[in-house]
């Protein structure tokens, strides 16, 4: 085939329709995580403040152990040798709260939280998280089960098997294998990123130059100079701000005005919040984008935040971490593992003030039960419940009046509470 015959068959219409039909495809089009990994990622001001409100208020939540009562109430334990582990410290050189922080951030990024177990005499004594680019899920071909495959890093290269390991898999299409956000989102975070460089690029270039000088004609080298060294020396800098310009030989200026909002840099940033925030169900006020948010919404917007998505992670980590590291005969006699959500709960002073008047009042708490919420000492006969005079049963005698001193006590909590400051 000569030169002409080539050219002949590049430029057919055949090869064309070829061209169009990948194209239309997207096969010429760069894909995201090519340049995409943890590190770039968390560049980016929206996706690293999601991350790190969704860690942060995790690890703000300690995990307690309880069992089951026969009479359907439960009571805090320390039986199965795991709260130390899951309350206090995992292992030697991690703290709960940065275990609990370094699983959020796993989750989101990796789609999964992996961490070996330490066991010694059979029992479980520490957990050591594993850094997920550093591991491969798997289901083995022969036995068909979940296998996880250690390559590189610290803990070298090995095979685990699921009851060496607690994997908490994130939302998951499978059920055992979580998807990553920075995978699903890396079109949208390259997209955030480069609207952050091109604000960059759009003030260190000048992209806003105060004006322009006109001349009819052109100017001459000396004339261009003497003109340069003059703006610089008397009308550039703070000290010459407002100074009046003096021009000469029909020389005008012209101010321009152009802003980012005209380039459309401000919403378009704004729009990207938006959707980094909506990969992580996270209310955008959390990451300080607050143009639609005022003092009446944030408060119930927090309470969504705890409810809406806050409670999925702690589900998801309470259920396997029971499923996985209590043992049947554990589950079988009532033992569990629980975060204690109530601090995520509360509104504020006013709210939770009448909330515990009414629990008081129809003994739904007792005086102790609201003093331990509010992190305040017990005090003698407060652990009894109140009722009120008029709800008896039909028929029974009014019972005497309660105790004039517990009553008193009662009014006084929300007063002790504000000046020890522990609300």
């Amino acid at each position: 085939m000569n030169i002409f015959q080539r050219a002949r068959a590049i430029f057919s219409k055949t090869y064309f329709e070829q061209y169009l039909e990948s194209w239309a495809q997207g096969d010429d089009t760069v894909n995201p995580m090519a340049s995409m990994d943890q590190e770039t990622a968390l560049r980016y001001s929206a996706f690293f403040g999601c991350n790190r409100v969704l860690a942060e208020t995790f690890a703000s939540v300690a995990i307690h152990e309880y069992k089951k009562l026969e009479n359907g109430d439960r009571e805090k334990t320390n039986d199965t040798g795991l709260y130390p582990i899951l309350h206090d410290m995992p292992n030697d050189e991690t703290s709960r709260y940065n275990f609990q922080e370094c699983m959020m951030y796993q989750i989101n990024l990796g789609g999964s939280f992996v961490a070996q177990r330490v066991v010694e005499r059979g029992k479980i004594t520490g957990l050591v998280q594993l850094q997920w680019e550093n591991y491969e899920i798997y289901r083995d071909k022969e036995d068909r089960k979940i296998k996880y495959r250690l390559s590189g890093g610290e803990n070298g290269s090995a095979i685990l098997n699921r009851s060496q390991v607690l994997h908490v898999p994130g939302p998951s299409v499978n059920g055992l294998v979580g998807m990553s956000v920075l995978e699903y989102a890396a079109s949208t975070i390259l997209l955030g990123a480069t609207y952050e460089q091109f604000g960059q690029q759009f003030y260190k270039n000048g992209a806003t130059p105060s004006g322009v000088f006109e001349i009819p004609g052109f100017l001459k080298d000396e004339s261009y100079k003497r003109l340069k060294e003059e703006l610089a020396k008397s009308y550039s800098g703070l000290m010459n701000a407002g100074r009046p310009m003096l021009l000469e030989n029909e020389l005008k200026y012209k101010p321009l005005t152009i802003n980012p909002i005209d380039a459309e840099l401000l919403s378009s940033k704004k729009f990207q919040i938006e959707d980094i925030c909506r990969f992580f169900r996270v209310q955008p006020h959390l990451v300080q984008h607050l143009e639609r948010s005022t003092n009446n919404n944030i408060e119930q917007q927090s309470l969504e935040f705890a409810m809406y998505t806050m409670l999925p992670h702690f589900k998801r980590v309470e259920e396997n971490i029971n499923s996985q590291l209590l043992t049947q005969r554990q589950r079988k006699d009532g033992y569990y593992f629980e975060f204690n959500m109530a601090s995520l709960l509360r509104g504020d002073q006013k709210t939770m003030s009448e909330s515990f008047a009414k629990g008081l009042q129809w003994g739904w708490y007792s005086v102790n039960e609201v003093r331990r919420v509010l992190n305040l000492n017990s005090i003698p006969g407060g652990d009894t419940h109140l009722q009120p005079l008029n709800m008896v049963p039909l028929g029974t005698q009014p019972q005497e009046p309660p105790n004039q001193e517990a009553t008193d006590t009662v009014n006084r909590i929300m007063d002790e509470a504000n000046k020890k400051g522990t609300i």
